[in-house]
């Protein structure tokens, strides 16, 4: 039986596609390691995701005890992870406050930036081309732009600012005010002041909604949860988390539908679902000692926080929202964000 040339052709297709490297018929999965700034450690844990095993410690300059690797940023491509440095003592600028940029691919420094004093948290824009900075002790925050190396500008916030975030159309930056109970609003396109709102007692970090049409910031000591109006720049709720959680870092599910909280004095991490705006689970069973740094994965499959007492990272499971590893770090564990390798 003589076989259509037809047939011929579309068999003779297969097996070419056969022939192709995998990575040529299906784009590579990325590869996501966990970044863990070691306060007292004067360094940074890198963490492989998929083994959820240790595979380096990135030592910053200066000695512990010296230097305190803090707040964290991540690049829009996931490739370069930002970190602040600073020192322990409450003085003006000193050769230990800095940002260091550290290469995903490598994990080195690739590159310093001064961004104002005692720096403690950062964000980027978007286009990953404006760096700004909490600056703890002088009560300021610092735009920098990463293309020129130039100070965009410094900005009067509260007292004691510490989390930074940046609206997702790069608009606005909101600044917390530990001991002034506020948010700052700076504008980034005009690059100036527009107003402050007082939130619930010490603020400590802040992010935006994926859509930007809200912000939450979380305040340790009222153990609230601050609702944002991020268009009306006001707080519509509070969401109750209890005085004795002691809540700091937060971090959104990729779909957005969930709002992860670390509670560093009940060593819980709190569920929130944004809709309702209620606590719907707690995971408290296994959890590592004050975990105040959190973070999910950007394919929503794991959650990690950094836990300072007990010097570890805890690996949650989103789906059973429970702990499936405890990963020894670095003394003092504080932040923990994702890097992507392609």
């Amino acid at each position: 039986m003589q076989i259509p040339f037809r047939f011929l052709i579309f068999a003779a297709c297969l097996s070419f596609v056969a022939l192709l490297p995998t990575s040529l018929v299906q784009q590579q999965a990325p590869t996501y390691r966990a970044y863990v700034s070691n306060e007292y450690g004067a360094n940074v844990t890198v963490i492989d995701v998929a083994t959820d095993t240790v595979i380096g410690t990135i030592a910053v300059t200066g000695r512990p005890g010296e230097v305190r690797p803090r707040g964290m940023a991540v690049s829009p491509d996931g490739r370069t992870i930002y970190v602040a440095l600073s020192d322990f003592q409450p003085v003006l600028e000193v050769p230990e406050d800095k940002i260091v940029a550290i290469d995903v691919a490598t994990n080195r420094i690739k590159a310093e930036y001064r961004v104002g004093t005692n720096p403690e948290r950062l964000a980027l824009n978007p286009e990953g081309t404006q760096l700004w900075a909490a600056n703890e002790n002088a009560a300021r925050a610092t735009g920098f732009d990463l293309e020129t190396g130039k100070t965009l500008g410094e900005f009067q916030t509260g007292v004691e600012p510490e989390g930074v975030a940046v609206s997702p159309d790069g608009r606005f930056v909101y600044v917390t005010g530990e001991t002034s109970h506020t948010v700052t609003v700076i504008d980034a396109k005009g690059l100036k002041l527009v107003k402050h709102f007082l939130v619930g007692n010490r603020p400590r970090f802040v992010l935006f909604s994926q859509d930007g049409s809200r912000a939450y910031v979380s305040a340790e000591i009222a153990g609230t949860v601050a609702v944002v109006d991020a268009k009306a720049h006001r707080v519509i709720q509070n969401i109750s988390l209890g005085l004795d959680s002691r809540i700091v870092e937060m971090a959104l599910a990729p779909d957005g539908k969930r709002l992860y909280v670390a509670g560093g004095g009940t060593s819980a991490v709190y569920v929130i679902d944004t809709e309702s705006n209620r606590v719907v689970r707690t995971v408290r069973e296994r959890m590592g000692r004050r975990p105040w740094g959190v973070t999910v994965t950007p394919d929503g499959r794991k959650i990690y926080t950094a836990n300072g007492l007990s010097d570890s990272v805890s690996v949650i499971d989103p789906a059973s929202l429970s702990v499936v590893k405890n990963i020894p770090a670095g003394r003092g564990a504080h932040s923990v964000v994702i890097g992507v390798v392609r």
